[in-house]
């Protein structure tokens, strides 16, 4: 499968490079959505975020992305204390098996021009020549606006290829591939979430009976999730997610950090169940 689901990339048209990563799912239309996200309170949603150390705290140095779903998963309770992967760019081209490399990604980060060959050859053969991880970049699409659409890379068969892989926007990839970079890519987890809250409270949008509250929440269903005890942590995310509705509703969490925590809990509650939870990544 080479297309799934797409949404337009927040911030793409900006220098580069810190992700959010997601999920994918079959190609049900040519319109442009978001569905389910990781929340970064300094960028918006997405599933993973990647920075570079090149824009550290730079919010022009942070992208939005996707995750693929046969790659090694690092969204959700897999990822633990949120799982961080650290490496060099390096763009090797289409990246098919019939393609000649253009650079050796043995040991660093592949950049990968969609387009020719499935999204499982590419990452795999990446994976067979040394990468830590693979991010794939959008085509030249039609109409134009389309290269910045996010796509979510199936099939859906967590740890199929062995290393983490993202999708991005056009401009993100052309930026990468012209700019020797480290991105540090951090997923999707209960760590992430509670991070979430933490600046909320920090903001003064939250005060610290709400926060604390949230972040008990957010706790009990790490500690369920991480004891194997997958439905009641799904029930305690759908527990969070019904009480910053009820903040929302109150008038106390804004529209946007309503739907970055929303977003990020859909995210996690998704890998909370098969074939995330009984697939070996």
């Amino acid at each position: 499968m080479r297309d799934t689901i797409k949404f337009h990339a927040t911030g793409c048209r900006h220098l580069l490079v810190a992700l959010l990563a997601s999920i994918a799912m079959p190609l049900l239309s040519g319109s442009a959505y978001a569905q389910g996200s990781y929340f970064d309170p300094s960028l918006g949603v997405g599933d993973a975020i990647i920075r570079s150390d090149v824009f550290v705290g730079d919010k022009q140095g942070r992208v939005t992305a996707t995750e693929g779903l046969f790659t090694r998963q690092m969204s959700g309770w897999l990822s633990g204390g949120a799982e961080v992967l650290k490496g060099e760019v390096v763009h090797v081209g289409r990246g098919c098996n019939a393609d000649t490399y253009l650079a050796n990604p043995a040991g660093k980060i592949a950049l990968i021009e969609r387009g020719a060959c499935t999204f499982v050859e590419k990452i795999s053969r990446a994976s067979s020549s040394g990468a830590i991880g693979a991010i794939v970049y959008n085509n030249v699409r039609t109409p134009p606006d389309f290269e910045e659409n996010l796509i979510r890379m199936g099939p859906a068969n967590p740890g199929q290829v062995p290393i983490p892989g993202f999708f991005v926007a056009r401009s993100t990839g052309l930026t990468l591939a012209a700019t020797p970079v480290t991105v540090k890519i951090q997923a999707a987890s209960f760590r992430a979430l509670k991070d979430g809250v933490t600046a909320l409270l920090s903001s003064g949008i939250l005060n610290r009976q709400q926060a604390g509250s949230l972040k008990d929440i957010i706790s009990a269903a790490s500690n369920a999730a991480n004891g194997g005890d997958f439905a009641t942590a799904v029930s305690l995310i759908t527990q969070f997610q019904a009480n910053i509705l009820s903040l929302r509703n109150a008038g106390v969490l804004p529209l946007p950090d309503w739907q970055g925590l929303n977003d990020a809990a859909n995210i996690i509650a998704q890998r909370l169940q098969p074939p995330f939870t009984t697939a070996s990544v």
